[in-house]
């Protein structure tokens, strides 16, 4: 979004900069999100497969991108 110069801060103010970061994370959250569905997903895929190890290793995923989840809600 491009905004008109009247509205840019110049230096950003801290409510500015929060709003950004807050942007960000909740950005960063939704990809995350997606991932994990995504992950989700293959992981049901490959248990009605039988594909063991493509399971385990699609759990490991899983759990990874939980644990990142975690931490961007926590900062």
């Amino acid at each position: 979004m491009i905004r008109p110069q009247s509205q840019i801060e110049y230096p950003p103010s801290d409510a500015a900069m929060a709003k950004a970061s807050m942007m960000a994370r909740m950005e960063a959250l939704k990809s995350s999100g997606d991932e994990l569905m995504a992950i989700i997903a293959q992981r049901i895929g490959a248990e009605c497969g039988e594909n063991q190890t493509e399971v385990e290793a699609l759990t490991v995923e899983q759990e990874r991108l939980i644990a990142n989840m975690k931490k961007l809600v926590a900062a």
